[in-house]
Parts: structure tokens; sequence; C-alpha cells
């Protein structure tokens, strides 16, 4: 695993523990990530808050319906110079970007 973000990096690192922090109590699921456990936990919920009117998609993560509801958006406010990739998500236009680069910052020494 290469990356040149140190979180993602980070958050690989904490793959290759044998304990998991947080562990399901309906399923089998455990990890070492907090966001990652709540995330998870939503999706034993079957009733979902946030439901797209232009399309089926359903979450109960708010921050994740805010960013689903650009991608409708036709114009796209982030464009990569190098590519024709285009989003209206900044986080996803910089970790695009990190595509670009040849050269990673961050290397696993497990995988």
């Amino acid at each position: 695993y290469e990356t040149n973000n140190k979180q993602l990096f980070k958050r690989h690192l904490l793959q290759h523990k044998v304990t998991k922090e947080f562990k399901c109590s309906d399923c089998e699921y455990g990890t070492n990530v907090k966001p990652n456990f709540k995330q998870h936990l939503l999706k034993h919920k079957v009733l979902k808050d946030f439901k797209c009117a232009d399309c089926d998609y359903e979450t109960n993560n708010k921050q994740l319906f805010k960013r689903h509801l650009l991608q409708h958006k036709v114009t796209k406010e982030f464009k990569c110079s190098d590519c024709e990739y285009g989003t209206n998500v900044k986080p996803n236009f910089k970790q695009h970007l990190l595509k670009h680069k040849v050269l990673k910052d961050f290397k696993c020494a497990d995988c």
C-alpha cells in the first residue's frame, strides 16, 4: 500500500492490528477506526433518514447525503488539468490530484 495522504496511511496501518477495538454486536465486523465503526452501525438501521429525490440513493449519514446531492449537478466546480476528471467535492478532487503524482510519500512496510 502506498499513498501521499498521511491520514489514509495511518488508517491503513491500523488494519494490520490483529485485535479490533470496536466490534459490532450484530455481525462479525470489527475495526480500529472509530468513524468506520460508527458508519458501519448505521448499516444495520433499516429505515434511512435521507433519501435522494433524483435517484434511489438512501443513507443515514447526512454528510454522505450532502455529498451525493452534488453528483447530480451538471457543472463541475473542480476540474483536473491533467485529465477529464471533474467533481463538485473538494476532498475528492484533492485526492484525485494525488493520483497523478508518481512518487508516493508513504509506503506500508507490511504489504
